[in-house]
């Protein structure tokens, strides 16, 4: 299949609309109703204007494309598989990716916009509000922060390896994340829980972490990230490192191969 759109003017639509809802989320800081989706996952009246903001203006710009968003899509109820629709192009989005840290006024969260043709992401989007940083990237064409080219650390030694890592909102005392952070905290340098999947994915991109992991993910939580972090020079694989699987719901992101290596050997083992 090949593209039929000016990528160009989608990014500039998706960077609008990443601002439009950045500017909402920092007006309704401190002012928005917190609910629970369920147990410790929170969605507060933010994401769901925020939300709102950004289908308005993509889908006006863009009207036969479709929209998927962690809050419920335009007739689809969200989720992280993707249904068979008439339009090649959807737009995929976390309007408020952080929410619990957004709600207790802990500044790290961001919202995540991703353009996938079929089911691979072509553009992403993810805008840091209290930061005013905008990642971005354009499949092919390598990733930015505030419009200058990022790469990741190279960093291939998970000892020196500053690591993050993404756990359920709803872990149990036998969850398996709990002995993947023990061995990874025992393994790297330093581990960090940070609470936005999108920024974790970022801050590989751009070096400020050396890798991350996350084993229950939305497509929304990362479509965007994966494909920054790719044109980053990074690797982003599932957790039996399969490139392709990534957008699965378990994956490792990493600044290099050696690296993602490592960190698969550290979470699939079982004893």
């Amino acid at each position: 299949m090949t593209l039929d759109l000016e990528l160009s003017a989608a990014m500039q639509a998706a960077c609008q609309a990443a601002r439009l809802a950045g500017s909402i989320l920092l007006s309704m800081k401190g002012s928005a109703t917190v609910h629970a989706k369920s147990g410790k996952d929170l969605v507060t009246d933010a994401d769901f204007a925020a939300q709102v903001a950004i289908s308005n203006h993509l889908l006006t710009a863009y009207p036969d494309h479709d929209f998927l968003g962690e809050e419920g899509d335009l007739g689809t109820v969200g989720s992280n598989i993707m249904p068979q629709t008439n339009s090649a192009y959807r737009w995929v989005v976390d309007p408020l990716d952080g929410t619990t840290n957004y709600a207790h006024g802990l500044p790290q969260y961001a919202v995540s916009i991703a353009l996938m043709f079929y089911r691979e992401p072509i553009l992403g989007v993810i805008y840091d509000p209290e930061a005013d940083e905008m990642f971005s990237a354009l499949k092919g064409l390598g990733a930015q922060l505030n419009d200058k080219p990022i790469h990741t650390s190279q960093e291939n030694n998970l000892s020196m390896a500053l690591v993050a890592a993404g756990l359920s909102p709803n872990l149990r005392q036998d969850s398996p994340e709990i002995q993947q952070v023990v061995r990874m905290l025992l393994a790297c340098q330093g581990l960090r829980r940070l609470g936005s999947a999108a920024l974790n994915l970022c801050y590989v991109a751009c070096g400020r972490l050396d890798g991350y992991w996350g084993g229950t993910l939305k497509i929304w939580d990362i479509a965007a990230g994966v494909l920054i972090v790719r044109e980053s020079g990074g690797v982003v694989s599932d957790f039996h490192g399969q490139d392709d699987q990534a957008l699965g719901g378990a994956l490792i992101a990493a600044a290099t191969r050696p690296l993602q290596h490592s960190m698969q050997e550290i979470i699939t083992k079982t004893h």
